[in-house]
């Protein structure tokens, strides 16, 4: 029996193929995999194209069992869609569609069968697993949504902040110097006119958030509310999901997953830390053990055997990182 595992985001899709022993057998990558970019057509072209590298690395045509975490599986009529048109790949004998999240959420718990991820990257989400195997998830579709977080969020408040700093309306902060730095702009009116007329690209300005971490750890006052309301909003949502699963009083894992949780020192993990044990001190915070893929991968051994054997885990992890030589630094 051939099991896969694929993880399909905005910037990349990724693909693992195992035996039923937890040998790693293949790998493979491609592009954009979520749909909501460039469109289903493209997203199953990357898609296919990671599907056949791994194939061709483990020396296999067609896998029993496929677990695909996608971007953009959000809403039924998006999984309906999803499982029809991976499915026309023919690859894959049965195929099981999650949101992305939750490929994060299993390279974090691993051998826990319930836990909650949050995810901040360029946009935010959580996701968890009940005792039972239920799931919750936050719509994760940007502020109109209830949503807070990630690079794009983050760089506005930040612009935000220094520009009230400029106007006067704003506490003098040290990240004003430093954003006219990382632009190359001399004041804040030609940076102003620049992000007005749309002459600063907005993959530039995602690209703020190191500086924020940066000024934090100098004292900066602005820079450490904004970090204060990246650990609130870590902590609230994880929280939001722990009472939809019944977990809020449980010894339970929340896993952090995304760029944003990458930063620099301590300080924004023991913000979240405080945060969250106001909401529940039996929480437990944890970083991915690996790339998401793998907890993709995962799933599709959930599926097949329910519990998974210590010796799997073993297996998955030798052969992932000497076999294939993934990044073992290339984390959420």
């Amino acid at each position: 029996m051939y099991l896969l595992g694929v993880d399909a985001g905005a910037s990349k899709t990724h693909c693992l193929v195992a035996n039923e022993e937890g040998r790693v057998l293949g790998f493979g990558s491609g592009g954009t995999g979520n749909y909501e970019v460039f469109g289903l057509e493209s997203a199953m072209k990357e898609i296919d194209k990671a599907i056949s590298e791994a194939f061709s690395m483990a020396g296999i045509e067609r896998a029993d069992v496929g677990c695909f975490c996608l971007a953009g599986a959000d809403f039924p009529e998006d999984f309906e869609m999803l499982e029809e048109a991976v499915n026309k790949l023919q690859k894959v004998g049965k195929v099981i569609i999650k949101n992305d999240t939750l490929a994060a959420l299993k390279a974090g718990i691993i051998e826990e069968s319930y836990g909650i991820a949050v995810i901040m990257g360029t946009g935010t989400n959580a996701v968890g697993i009940g005792k039972s195997g239920e799931e919750a998830r936050l719509f994760g579709e940007g502020y109109m949504f209830g949503d807070w977080g990630g690079s794009g969020d983050i760089s506005r408040e930040i612009l935000h902040r220094v520009f009230r700093a400029y106007d006067g309306r704003g506490e003098e902060t040290i990240l004003a110097e430093k954003v006219l730095e990382f632009f190359q702009e001399n004041d804040f009116v030609s940076l102003a006119k620049k992000l007005y007329y749309g002459k600063i690209d907005r993959s530039k300005v995602l690209l703020l958030t190191p500086i924020l971490f940066e000024c934090a750890y100098q004292g900066d006052r602005v820079s450490v509310e904004i970090v204060k309301m990246i650990a609130r909003e870590t902590a609230l949502s994880a929280y939001a999901i722990m009472k939809r699963l019944s977990l809020q009083r449980e010894k339970v894992k929340v896993v952090l997953g995304g760029s944003i949780f990458k930063a620099k020192g301590p300080l924004l993990t023991d913000f979240i830390k405080a945060e969250l044990h106001s909401f529940n001190p039996n929480a437990d915070i944890v970083l991915p053990r690996y790339e998401p893929v793998v907890g993709a991968l995962l799933l599709s051994f959930d599926y097949c055997f329910g519990e998974i054997i210590p010796k799997v885990y073993s297996n998955v992890e030798s052969t992932v990182f000497e076999n294939l030589k993934i990044n073992r630094e290339e984390r959420l």
